[in-house]
C-alpha cells in the first residue's frame, strides 16, 4: 500500500514544481515547430543579420566589446538582448536562425513557468494560478512574440519581469532584515535587465510598487474593500519605488538620445500638444478593445492590424466610443479600487505596462500582438478571478455559461495558434498568409518583395540561374500586384505608401539592364519619400553607372555631380553629425575626385 502510494505522495509533496514543469513543456511542445523556422524579412534582417559586426566577429569578447563599446549608435540598443543573440551565432552559427527561433521557444516556457509561480506566490491561490497560466499558454496572440526571432526582447524582458516579482514576494513575506535587503537588490537587478532587454519595461517600477502595497489583499489577509494600510509600510515602499524610476529615467535619456542619432523619430508627425493630445484620446482607447477581442476572440491575427490607424477625420461613432471607453476605464478602475484592490492590482499593471505602446513621444505602431504579450496575463488574471467568483455563486446554468465560454476561448486560441504559427515559417509564407487577409496594407507586399528580392541575392551567390529567373519574376509579380492595387489610377499621382514598391521595381529593372528605367523609377520612389538612405544610395550608384556610358561630356559631368551628391546625402541620413568609417570617406572623395576630373 505504502509503495502504491508514492506516486500520489510524491505529487502532493511537489505539486507546485511538477505543475510549473509541466506548464512549460506544454509551451515548448506548442511551439517546437518554429525552432524550424527562418527569417521572415521584417526587422530580423535589418536589426539581426545585416550586422555580423555585432554578433558574428571573430571572438566572444570582440562581440561583447561591440556591443557594450563601439556599436553606437544603433537602432535598437538592447544590450541584454543583443548577448543572447551572441550566445545563439556561437552556438548554432551567426546565419543558422535555428539558435534565436530556439531561445525564444525554451524562454518562453520558462515564462510560462515562472508565470505561475508568480501569481502561486503571490495569491496561494493553486486554482487561480494554475487557470490563469493555463489561459495565457494558450493565448494565440503569443505566436508574434515567440515565432519571430524579433520577439526575443518581449519574450526576455517578460522573463526578467517576473523574477523581479518573484524576487519582490520573497522580500515581502522574508522575516529576517539580511534576506530583505538581498531580495529587494535582486528584483532590482532583474529589473536593470530586463530594462536592457526592452526599454518598455521603463514603467514597470510601478508595477513593483503597487505589487508590494496590495499583496496583502492578492494573498487575502486583508478584505478586498479595507482601507490602503499607511503609516511606515508605505513610506517605505516609495522610497523603495525611487532607485527603480530613476533607473528608467537614466536609461530612457540614454536610449532616446541614441535612437535621435539614427534618425528614428523622423516620421513626418506634425501634431503637437492638445492636437496631439486629441489624437491619442481618439484612438487608444479602441487599441485597448483590439486587443481584448485579440486575447479572447482571436481572428485574423496580423503583424500590423489595419485598424485603428492615425486619420485626417474621423467618424463620430469612433470618437465617440473612445471617450465613452476612457469614463468606463476611469469608472471601473475606482470601483476595483474601493471594493477590490486586489483585482485593481492586475487591472492598473496592464495599464501601466502599456503606457510606453501608447505614442505619447512619437507616433509608431498602434496595435501589435507582441505588445500585451507579458500585460495580456493581468487582463486574463481578472477574467479568472471573476469566472472562479461567478463558480461560487452560481447554479448549474451558469456554470455551464462559464465552461461554455471557456471551451470556446480555449478553442478559439488553440486553432488560431494552429492555424497562424506556420504563417511565420519564412518571409514568403508569412507575407502571402497577410495579403490573404481580408484587408491588408501595402507593406505586405513591399516584405514579400524584398524577400523574393533576397532570394534572388542567394542564387546568385550559387549561380544557380532557374532559381534566380523564377525569384525576379515572383518578384516582379509582386511588384505589379501591388502597384495595381494601390495605384490603380494612373493619371493620377502614385500615393506615398507605393514608395518603396517603386524602390523594389528600380532594383528588378537595373537588374534587367535598364538603367535609364531604374532611375525613373528610383526617382518617383524619392519623391514620394525623399531623403530615404536606401534611395540615395542607389541613386548615387546608378547615376555613376550611367555616367560610364554617357556620350556627352555635359551629360557625363551631370550625372558624376548627382552620384556625389546622393552619396554625401546617403552619408548624411546614416551617420548625421558622426564621422562615417574610413571606406564610405574614400568612396565619397573618389566621387569628388571624378568630377573634379571631368569638370578638367
Amino acid at each position: 500500500m505504502t509503495v502504491g502510494l508514492l506516486p500520489s505522495s510524491f505529487f502532493c509533496r511537489h505539486r507546485n514544481l511538477l505543475t510549473g514543469l509541466l506548464l512549460c513543456l506544454a509551451a515548448w511542445i506548442i511551439y517546437l515547430p518554429a525552432t524550424q523556422y527562418g527569417y521572415v524579412y521584417y526587422d530580423d534582417v535589418r536589426v539581426l543579420k545585416n550586422h555580423p559586426e555585432l554578433y558574428a566577429q571573430a571572438g566572444l569578447i570582440a562581440d561583447l566589446k561591440a556591443i557594450f563599446v563601439t556599436g553606437f549608435p544603433r537602432e535598437e540598443p538592447l544590450l541584454v538582448r543583443d548577448v543572447t543573440w551572441v550566445l545563439d551565432a556561437r552556438l548554432f552559427g551567426f546565419d543558422n536562425p535555428l539558435g534565436y527561433h530556439l531561445g525564444n521557444v525554451l524562454l518562453h516556457g520558462v515564462v510560462v513557468a515562472m508565470l505561475f509561480a508568480f501569481l502561486l506566490g503571490s495569491t496561494r491561490r493553486y486554482a487561480f494560478s494554475l487557470g490563469t497560466t493555463l489561459a495565457f499558454l494558450l493565448l494565440a496572440i503569443h505566436v508574434e512574440a515567440v515565432a519571430w526571432i524579433m520577439g526575443r526582447k518581449d519574450v526576455l524582458s517578460a522573463l526578467f519581469m517576473l523574477l523581479a516579482l518573484c524576487a519582490q514576494t520573497q522580500r515581502l513575506t522574508a522575516t529576517q532584515r539580511p534576506a530583505q535587503v538581498a531580495w529587494y537588490f535582486a528584483a532590482l537587478f532583474f529589473f536593470s535587465l530586463g530594462l536592457l532587454s526592452k526599454i518598455s519595461v521603463l514603467t514597470f517600477p510601478l508595477v513593483l510598487f503597487l505589487h508590494a502595497v496590495l499583496l496583502p489583499y492578492l494573498r487575502g489577509a486583508r478584505s478586498p474593500a479595507a482601507p490602503l494600510e499607511r503609516g511606515w509600510v508605505l513610506a517605505r515602499e516609495i522610497m523603495l519605488l525611487v532607485p527603480g524610476l530613476v533607473i528608467s529615467g537614466l536609461i530612457y535619456v540614454w536610449y532616446q538620445r541614441t535612437l535621435a542619432q539614427m534618425g528614428i523619430f523622423d516620421r513626418g508627425y506634425t501634431a503637437h500638444g492638445l492636437a496631439h493630445l486629441w489624437n491619442l484620446a481618439r484612438i487608444n482607447p479602441l487599441v485597448f478593445w483590439v486587443y481584448l477581442k485579440q486575447i479572447f476572440l482571436p481572428a485574423n491575427l496580423a503583424v500590423l492590424p489595419p485598424w485603428p490607424l492615425l486619420q485626417p477625420a474621423y467618424p463620430l461613432w469612433q470618437v465617440m466610443v473612445a471617450l465613452l471607453t476612457l469614463l468606463i476605464a476611469g469608472g471601473t478602475g475606482l470601483w476595483l479600487w474601493c471594493r477590490q484592490k486586489g483585482l485593481f492590482f492586475y487591472f492598473a499593471a496592464f495599464f501601466i505596462l502599456m503606457v510606453p505602446y501608447l505614442n505619447l513621444i512619437y507616433i509608431g505602431i498602434w496595435v501589435a500582438d507582441r505588445y500585451v504579450y507579458f500585460s495580456s496575463f493581468c487582463v486574463l488574471a481578472v477574467a479568472v478571478s471573476l469566472a472562479e467568483t461567478s463558480w461560487q455563486r452560481w447554479q448549474r446554468a451558469g456554470r455551464l455559461g462559464l465552461l461554455l465560454a471557456a471551451a470556446i476561448f480555449a478553442t478559439g486560441n488553440l486553432l488560431q495558434t494552429i492555424f497562424y504559427l506556420p504563417a511565420w515559417r519564412n518571409g514568403e509564407t508569412l507575407w502571402q498568409y497577410h495579403l490573404a487577409q481580408p484587408v491588408h496594407s501595402v507593406t505586405a507586399y513591399d516584405n514579400l518583395g524584398a524577400y523574393y528580392y533576397a532570394d534572388f541575392g542567394a542564387a546568385v551567390a550559387r549561380n544557380d540561374q532557374p532559381h534566380m529567373a523564377a525569384s525576379l519574376q515572383k518578384m516582379g509579380v509582386v511588384v505589379a500586384a501591388g502597384l495595381t492595387e494601390f495605384w490603380p489610377d494612373h493619371r493620377q499621382s502614385p500615393p506615398v505608401g507605393t514608395h518603396f514598391l517603386f524602390f523594389l521595381r528600380s532594383l528588378m529593372e537595373e537588374v534587367n539592364s535598364q538603367p535609364e528605367a531604374a532611375l525613373a523609377s528610383l526617382l518617383i520612389a524619392d519623391q514620394l519619400h525623399p531623403r530615404f538612405d536606401s534611395t540615395n544610395l542607389n541613386l548615387s550608384r546608378l547615376y555613376h553607372k550611367l555616367a560610364g556610358s554617357a556620350s556627352s561630356h555635359e551629360q557625363k559631368d551631370s550625372y558624376r555631380r548627382a552620384a556625389r551628391d546622393r552619396f554625401a546625402t546617403y552619408l548624411e541620413l546614416v551617420y548625421r553629425d558622426r564621422q562615417p568609417p574610413l571606406a564610405e570617406q574614400a568612396e565619397l572623395a573618389a566621387l569628388e575626385a571624378e568630377c573634379a576630373a571631368v569638370s578638367k
